[in-house]
Formats: C-alpha cells, structure tokens, sequence
C-alpha cells in the first residue's frame, strides 16, 4: 500500500513539474496554464455541488454503457463458438462496426435517437466489439490447447463453454472489461460534448472551452484521469474479493 501511495506521489510530482516547466517555458496562460492555477479551480470545483452531479452523470452513462457491452460482447463471441455458421456473419458485422469513425456513429445516431440515447448506442457500438475480439481470440486459443482431449473425450459445445472456455478465459475477461472502461470514458465524454448534453463533464469541458477557459479544461482532465483510476482500482479490489470467497 505504502509503495502505491509513493507511486501516486512521484507521478503527481512529475506531472506538476512538467507543467511548470511548460508555463515558464511560454509564460502565456492561453498556451498552459500555471499548474497552481489548475490546482486552485480543482479544489473550488470539489466545494462545488454540481461537481458531484456531473460526475455521477457521466459515471453512470459510461458504466451502464460498459456492462451492456461487456455482457454483449461476450453473449456474441459465445455465440460464434457454439455456431460455426454464424461465425462469419457475426465477423463480418463486428468489422464493418468497427471501421465506421465515432464521430459518424454519433452524427448518424443524433438523427434517430434523443442526446442520452446517442450516447449510449455510441458507447455500446464502440465497446462490445473489442470485448467480443478478445473473447473471440481467447476462446479459440483455448480450442486449440484443448483440442486433443476434445477428440478423445467429445463434449457438446456448451459443456465446452461453460466449463472450460469460460472459466480458462476469466482472466481475458476481466482484462477486456478494464480496457473498455478507460476507453468508456474517453469516448464518453467526447460524446457528451459533442452531442451537447445538459450535465456532465463534457458539459463543463465545453462550457470552459466557449470561455477559453484551458485551465478548467485541463482540471476536468485530471479529474477524469483519477476518476477513471479509481473504479479500474475498485474494480481490480471487488474482483480479487469475489476470488477470496469462491475459493
């Protein structure tokens, strides 16, 4: 625990002292800002109530977003394995999911569909495919490693899936869901700002840029940084306990 805290504080040491390199460097707030003055705004920000509301907005619109995509990513990639004739079409769907840019996604989905809506089908179509190609790949090294005892003792391709694609695959699993949480959130707030939600912090992040504001853009930064640092570590803590009590 000592020697995370030490990391955190070194990091934040850095980061701080590259930033004052930065200001002196072009003494020009409108370039970068005084990491002080970023400091001072993020501890207003923290006596600010709508600071805890746009952050809960913006939680819970990625992390609803998350699961479904997890849970969808892994329901298709399932499916895949147990039919082999549904392999190629589901390939070729994640594909062309896949090439279509973000920003298309969301212009397209702001026609059809209400700003929450959008934001959410955007997270969604951008998230379960990576945890589908991961499970996808995973569960087809495991059919490879497998395979010989597969052809001495023949099992029905569920019995496969729930007993050993599954639990050997848990690791890539949990593995898929942090990466997509980060990128949750990247995407996420990119959403909210382009879609022009009416709370959350890429409602602040625009605010401040209409402003010219780059020092409260930079202090929503950081605050997305450690948000995201704190449920990937929480997450990481929860799946550890759960470990404990099925062992």
């Amino acid at each position: 625990m000592l020697s995370e805290i030490k990391k955190i504080v070194i990091w934040c040491a850095t980061i701080y002292g590259i930033g004052m390199i930065i200001f002196l460097t072009f003494k020009n707030p409108f370039i970068f800002p005084n990491p002080n003055t970023i400091l001072r705004i993020m501890a207003e920000q923290v006596q600010d109530k709508d600071f805890y509301i746009s952050i809960l907005y913006t939680l819970t619109r990625v992390m609803s977003a998350v699961l479904c995509s997890f849970i969808g990513g892994i329901f298709l990639a399932s499916i895949s394995q147990l039919c082999s004739r549904a392999s190629s079409w589901i390939e070729t769907s994640i594909l062309t999911i896949r090439t279509i840019p973000n920003i298309t996604l969301l212009i397209v989905l702001l026609f059809w569909l209400d700003r929450e809506q959008s934001i959410f089908w955007v997270l969604f179509l951008v998230l379960f495919p990576i945890v589908y190609q991961n499970c996808h790949d995973q569960f087809l090294e495991i059919d490879q490693t497998w395979k010989p005892l597969f052809v001495l003792y023949p099992q029905s391709n569920f019995y496969k899936l729930k007993n050993v694609y599954l639990p050997l695959g848990r690791s890539a699993l949990l593995s898929s869901f942090l990466s997509i949480v980060a990128l949750g959130f990247k995407v996420g707030v990119m959403a909210e700002i382009l879609s022009q939600v009416s709370l959350g912090i890429g409602k602040k992040m625009q605010y401040a840029k209409l402003n010219v504001d780059l020092a409260s853009v930079l202090a929503w930064t950081i605050w997305l940084l450690l948000i995201v640092n704190i449920v990937v570590f929480l997450i990481r803590k929860g799946v550890q306990w759960i470990q404990k009590q099925t062992l």
